[in-house]
């Protein structure tokens, strides 16, 4: 086969589109990831906030059972 023909020129290209397609589709991947990771971590933050103020109000009603008047 001559290596100057153009079925081997196009077959070249095709794997080097197949080969940028597939680190495309990597990134993309990549990119949902660390979306879904810090989507995760910001529902913890809030799960830890919510926890702190359920704790922080009963032991404020412990302290203040009638609430503070001022």
């Amino acid at each position: 086969m001559n290596s100057n023909s153009p079925q081997f020129v196009r077959r070249g290209r095709d794997d080097s589109a197949r080969g940028v397609e597939s680190l495309l589709w990597l990134a993309a991947g990549a990119a949902w990831a660390l979306v879904a990771l810090k989507a995760w971590s910001e529902s913890r933050k809030v799960e830890s906030r919510r926890k702190t103020f359920l704790v922080s109000n009963r032991l404020l009603k412990q302290v203040f059972p009638d609430g503070i008047r001022h």
